[in-house]
Formats: C-alpha cells, structure tokens, sequence
C-alpha cells in the first residue's frame, strides 16, 4: 500500500499542527492500484465499479464539457480504458480532494460551493487555453487548475474569526495577493499549505509543486502560460470576466487579446458543467 492519506509524526509537524483529512479505503485502494503496474484495467474498472459515489462523479467530469472529449462516455469501463493510468488518477485525486475538504466539516461564512465554483473555472480555463496554445499540456493543467487552491479551505477552518474577510478583500481588490494577506495575517499561506498537503497525500511532484508555487512571481513564470491565466481567477465575477482575464495575459505575451477572449468565453461556458459534476 503506498502512502496515500496517511499522516505520519513528520508530516503532521511539518504541516504546523494543521488536520489533513484522510481519503476513503475505496479510494486509497484504487490509487494504490492505479500506481501498481501489475494491475490490469480490467481490475480498475472493477473498483471504481464497487463504489457507486466515486464511479458515478468521475463518469460525470469524464463527460463534463470541461474535460473536452468529442463523444460521451456511457460506462466506467470504456472510460479507464480511454483515460488511461495518469489522467484517470488525476481525476480520482480531484474527487477525493473535493470530498475529503467537505467532510471535513462545514466553514462558517466560508461558502465551498462558491469555491468549488472557482476551481473549475480554473481548471477549465486551464484546458481551453492548454488545449489551442499548449497541447502537451493540457490534462496536466486540468488537475491543476482544480486543485492549486485545496490549502484556503484548511486556513479558513483555522481562522475562521477572520479568514473569510480576508478572503473577500483579496477577491474585491485587484491589486492585493492572497498569500501576501495570509502571511500577514494567518503565518502561512495557501499555495505552500496546499502544496505539503498534496505531498502528504502523495500527490504526484509535478502537482505539488505547481499548486506550491503558483501565486509566486519567479517561480510561477516557469508555469504554462494557461496555469498563469487560470491562477488570476479570484471568483469575482465582475473581475473574472474573459475580457479582464485576456486584457491582464495577453500583456506579457505572444497571444492578442482577441484569441484569448475567444478561448476563455469557451471555457467560462463548459465550466458550469463541470461545477455541476463536483456537486
């Protein structure tokens, strides 16, 4: 069994005493197969198949219109096989993140859903963008885009007197970043939080440290380009608009505004669809 979920003595100190909810043994389970070359796909469809929740949410995000596949998927078999071992491991990593944040119990004044939300407006803006400007990357930035976040629910449960409007004054004001304010305030910071959870999770080192270093300025310009445009999402409606959004990326690039515009108002529409999938 690998270490999925599991927290040992070191991990916790290194996470300042910071509770990281456990994944379900079905899932632990499943990943553990997933990293076993030994185990057939035949053997991973049969899992997935034992556990109606997770079988279900992962046929709907597989057919999300977030996801881009050209048919629709009907059964759970016909998607391992499809998927394969790494994007159908992202995809399970993604839904038992989600479910792990919720059960860990509810946030006063912290709306997940909203959030939620906004992670698959990332995700998906993440993939248009990938899937015209950087094809190689694009079911990478998927995953990335939905979980480059997963620290802000654990700092808002920890400081919860305070959390949510320091939250709410970073998504009204363009001109702060979110980890400045949480260092400021909290003594930590999401990208970091999020990317030692995903390492005690045993997250994959491409996904720790992208979701570590996205909001950081050096670092993160060694991202692709749409994992930067996705990472300007503050779930704000007014400032998420895809002229917004194309305006503050098309400045240090190559692409025209125009052609990002095009792109972004795809993915604001199919990203509806897979916040509906993660519901």
């Amino acid at each position: 069994m690998l270490g999925f979920g599991k927290k040992n003595k070191a991990s916790a100190d290194t996470l300042d005493q910071f509770e990281v909810p456990s994944f379900s043994a079905a899932v632990l389970n499943l990943l553990s197969k997933l990293r076993d070359p030994e185990a057939s796909i035949n053997e991973l469809a049969e899992d997935l198949e034992l556990d109606p929740g997770l079988h279900v949410r992962v046929l709907k995000m597989v057919n999300s219109a977030a996801f881009g596949l050209s048919h629709k998927v009907s059964n759970i078999r016909h998607a391992v096989n499809l998927l394969g071992r790494s994007r159908l491991e992202s995809l399970v990593l993604s839904v038992a993140v989600k479910d792990s944040l919720s059960a860990a119990g509810s946030l006063d004044g912290f709306d997940m859903q909203a959030f939620w939300a906004t992670a698959a407006l990332r995700a998906t803006v993440a993939r248009e963008l990938a899937a015209r400007l950087e094809p190689n990357q694009q079911a990478d930035v998927f995953t990335i885009g939905l979980l480059q976040d997963i620290g802000i629910p654990q700092l808002a449960r920890q400081h919860q007197a305070f959390y949510q409007e320091l939250y709410a004054h970073w998504q009204s004001d363009p001109g702060v970043e979110l980890i400045d304010l949480e260092q400021l305030r909290c003594s930590s910071d999401h990208a970091s939080l999020g990317a030692r959870m995903a390492r005690n999770w045993d997250f994959p080192d491409s996904l720790v440290e992208a979701i570590g270093q996205h909001h950081q300025q050096g670092e993160a310009a060694s991202l692709p380009f749409s994992l930067r445009v996705a990472a300007q999402i503050r779930g704000n409606s007014e400032l998420d608009t895809p002229a917004n959004l194309a305006a503050r990326a098309a400045q240090p690039s190559e692409y025209a505004a125009e052609e990002l515009i095009e792109l972004l108002d795809a993915a604001f529409a199919a990203s509806q669809d897979l916040a509906s999938a993660l519901q």
